[in-house]
């Protein structure tokens, strides 16, 4: 069935000129005389987008709020153009109207007319506040939940790992919701937040005149958190002074008040998070090894968001879904053009850029579809910029290869620098030379060589790692040999 494009006008150069437009792109037009004949097509099954005037866009606005709209106008007015825009119209035209202007147009909303057919996700699904919910169901999330599981109800000091915007935080609060302390305080410190001077008073409170300023005595969160749970993010801050004192308090749940001479008790749980690698700070002495082996009684690493793709989609969908609310867009799917994009971008800020990125694209977003045009620039040129090319310097020129494989398997076996190891090379080998293949075939794309594997980018990245190969801007195969 072909496209079909419903108009809306009185005006008669507006009719031809879509009209011309339509011929041009394949597809039909249907004439309404207003915006009631409009909605009886509509009721009775017509498709695609619809080209009016404002007011008639404004009348078939609130009953078919998925309408990919284009207003014809009659003059440009920024006051308007905004109105229009923000009313969730698709695009606007200028008479008089360009041919190559309205083939473009109307070639763009034909196409998002299409992919509003695709499915939805639920407006229903449990939009619980991200500090509650973790959302993904990769392979190495799944690994996540099952140490939750096992270390929540035990009630020991847990040091969760990963890089900055994973979320630590969340998996602290997992924790914490499936442990025997769920109904007592939970209280988060950013240890990197506060200064050095102010840090061991939020900790532990001070007494009044402990130091000036101190116009009160301060309660700290040990005290506010007994029989809780204490989240210490960005442990790898804390000064080494203040470590000492919270290492007292974890080996006999005892510490006294800045300027104070009583002893307190506490009960509490202790959730440490940290985006560096504390083995190296305690070799630089910057970290006590004592405090950490206290602190790591079981440990968590939440993986990054490149080792999570199906994490990605969810993930964006969760976030259109719960933005799209607050900034009152319509949009209610993915474009399949936006979905690579997502995927081939590495996410160096891991979830929480990409709920910055979902965010700030929802506010100039428009229609019912997300379209890669709404991503910022980094992100949407990610979808043909990941391209393989082999390093040179990190190549493995010594290991044999040959197209044929049994030249390929008495080659390795006659070499004894691979005795002992011939199976390993062997695997290698081959390996190397599938992947290669398969790079030569996509023109080095890693999205479209992953799936011809039938492997993740993930692994492929992996894969390249191994063999030499760098992401750049062509595929240039080293030689064999």
């Amino acid at each position: 069935m072909p496209d079909q494009v419903l108009l809306i006008t009185e005006d008669d150069n507006a009719r031809e000129a879509v009209t011309r437009a339509c011929a041009a792109l394949d597809a039909t037009v249907g004439e309404a005389d207003d915006a009631a004949a409009a909605a009886a097509m509509l009721e009775s099954g017509a498709r695609g987008p619809i080209l009016c005037a404002f007011d008639a866009f404004a009348a078939l606005r609130e009953a078919y709020p998925g309408l990919c709209a284009i207003i014809l106008a009659d003059r440009a007015d920024s006051e308007q153009a905004i109105e229009w825009m923000k009313r969730g119209a698709l695009d606007y035209v200028i008479k008089p109207l360009k041919h190559e202007t309205l083939v473009h147009t109307i070639g763009e909303a034909l196409r998002v007319s299409r992919e509003v057919e695709l499915p939805a996700y639920d407006d229903d699904e449990d939009d619980r506040a991200p500090a509650e919910r973790i959302v993904g169901q990769s392979p190495a999330m799944q690994e996540v939940f099952k140490l939750i599981g096992l270390v929540a109800p035990r009630d020991v000091n847990v040091l969760v790992t990963g890089e900055s915007g994973t979320g630590k935080e969340l998996v602290a609060r997992a924790l914490r919701q499936h442990s025997g302390r769920k109904e007592q305080p939970f209280l988060a410190v950013n240890c990197a937040a506060i200064p050095e001077t102010l840090l061991e008073s939020e900790l532990f409170g001070h007494e009044k005149g402990a130091f000036t300023g101190a116009d009160v005595r301060r309660v700290g969160k040990f005290e506010q958190c007994d029989g809780g749970t204490l989240f210490l993010d960005e442990i790898g801050d804390i000064p080494l002074p203040t470590q000492a004192k919270l290492l007292r308090v974890l080996q006999d749940q005892s510490f006294q008040r800045l300027g104070g001479n009583e002893v307190l008790h506490c009960d509490v749980r202790i959730i440490a998070a940290t985006n560096q690698p504390l083995e190296k700070l305690i070799a630089a002495r910057q970290f006590r090894e004592d405090l950490y082996y206290r602190l790591k009684v079981a440990s968590i690493d939440v993986p990054p968001l490149r080792d999570r793709e199906v994490d990605v989609v969810l993930l964006a969908h969760y976030f259109v879904r719960r933005f799209g609310r607050q900034l009152e867009t319509q949009i209610r799917r993915f474009s399949p053009r936006a979905l690579p994009a997502l995927l081939n971008y590495a996410w160096p800020g891991n979830v929480r850029e990409l709920e910055n990125v979902i965010k700030a694209s929802l506010v100039t977003a428009r229609g019912a579809v997300f379209q890669p045009e709404f991503l910022p620039a980094h992100v949407r040129e990610s979808a043909d910029q990941e391209i393989a090319t082999p390093s040179s310097e990190s190549a493995a020129p010594s290991r044999p290869t040959t197209n044929n494989l049994r030249g390929f398997a008495e080659d390795l076996a006659s070499q004894r620098e691979f005795e002992g190891r011939l199976h390993r090379e062997a695997v290698a080998g081959v390996e190397r030379e599938v992947i290669r293949a398969c790079l030569l075939r996509t023109r080095g794309r890693l999205a479209p060589a992953a799936r011809w594997l039938g492997v993740t980018r993930t692994t492929l990245r992996k894969k390249i790692a191994e063999l030499g190969i760098k992401v750049e801007t062509d595929i240039h195969l080293p030689p064999d040999g």
